[in-house]
């Protein structure tokens, strides 16, 4: 069963990938968001993945940062009862987690799902424009920067056709999501539609690029955000590199079944050559992208991290790790491959979230579970 097939075959008010449940009318969304305490099984889990955090980063110069990804959320507005159906919720409560371990940023892997309504419907164009303020005031008021990473379902397209009552240009959600981290005075350095760019770490020596791997069509670079990666990787001496993004570049990392291969991602071969080209201090020239890494001194990529496909896995390739994150996707068995690291859980008493901890000088990079699977889901790459 293709991803087309799954929708169809999902009834009305069914959860199908991380979206709540809501057969009651959605809530409004208010001024302001409403006040939200920590649940006691969730500060236990903050507080035991800080602390594994502590002891493996030590007194290490390190840069910390969530991953949020495929959250789908469906109902635009916030409970005043915290609903951890939602979620939206479970976001609130990342935030917090994000500013008690002393994180230096938060990224956002795409699908926030704005494209169907509660019910899996494609979603009308108020309510696809509620879900949006929605987002816009999840992260109105967090304290941290926010690398916003475009994903398929944030353009109204999706299977090959519309999928939502609104369609959302590259310019408007560049501006409306990292145009936000913007405003705050975080200096991000993007492209010409804000949608994809880097962020130079104040004080560390490390440039985390967030790209929109679905800027042409529902999956594709352009010619020239592939050229700006290329541009920027050229890095000042000592840096490390981080990619993130929604789709995998990598075809065999995250295909869902019965497929062997994720579909092709324009410009998608010409990325993984530029970035292994980085790795081996190469110049060279691609579908008319063009680079020069022979001047780069001592720099490093960490690894590519994607959403998108709802499992975790990874794959080192020519000096490349490729790396899943499950966060709040969902999916059927029949579509589940055999390599794919995924973990149920129920939502209304676990958290689950993967945190990146990175050691440029030491080049290594563990990923920490947070919530469901604990210690046992960690991840180390040496790069």
């Amino acid at each position: 069963m293709n991803r087309r097939e799954f929708l169809a075959s999902t009834t009305a008010g069914a959860v199908v990938f991380a979206g709540s449940v809501y057969a009651e009318n959605e809530t409004p969304i208010p001024e302001e968001m409403p006040p939200l305490e920590t649940p006691q099984w969730a500060a236990a889990q903050i507080d035991e993945v800080r602390q594994r955090i502590d002891a493996w980063k030590g007194t290490d110069v390190g840069v910390v940062f969530p991953l949020v990804s495929d959250i789908h959320a469906g109902n635009p507005g916030f409970s005043e009862t915290p609903d951890f159906r939602d979620t939206k919720t479970h976001v609130r409560i990342l935030q917090r987690a994000a500013t008690q371990i002393q994180a230096d940023f938060m990224a956002e892997l795409g699908d926030i799902g704005f494209d169907r309504d509660s019910h899996w419907n494609p979603s009308t164009p108020e309510h696809a424009q509620k879900r949006l303020a929605s987002q816009q005031l999840l992260y109105r008021d967090f304290s941290l920067p926010v690398l916003f990473c475009m994903g398929n379902h944030d353009t109204g397209r999706a299977f090959g056709g519309v999928f939502g009552g609104k369609r959302l240009s590259n310019r408007e959600y560049g501006e409306m999501f990292n145009g936000q981290t913007r405003g705050k005075g975080f200096p991000l350095v993007v492209g010409p539609n804000g949608d994809y760019g880097y962020y130079d770490l104040p004080g560390k020596p490390c440039r985390v690029f967030f790209l929109n791997s679905s800027e042409a069509g529902e999956r594709g670079y352009s010619q020239e955000q592939v050229q700006f990666l290329a541009d920027h990787l050229r890095m000042p001496k000592d840096f490390c590199a981080v990619v993130l993004q929604h789709i995998s570049i990598h075809r065999s990392l995250g295909p869902w079944l019965p497929a062997t291969q994720s579909a092709k991602i324009s410009y998608g071969e010409t990325a993984r050559t530029v970035l292994e080209a980085f790795v081996q201090k190469e110049k060279g020239e691609k579908d008319g992208v063009r680079w020069d890494f022979t001047q780069n001194q001592n720099t490093t990529l960490a690894g590519c991290i994607f959403g998108h496909s709802h499992f975790g896995n990874q794959i080192y390739e020519r000096g490349v790790h490729y790396i899943l994150t499950q966060s709040y996707g969902t999916i059927h068995d029949e579509n589940l491959p055999d390599f794919a690291d995924y973990t149920r859980f129920g939502r209304k008493e676990s958290l689950l979230c993967d945190i990146v901890v990175l050691k440029p000088a030491q080049r290594e990079m563990r990923i920490f579970r947070l919530g469901a699977g604990g210690a046992e889901k960690d991840r180390d790459f040496h790069f």
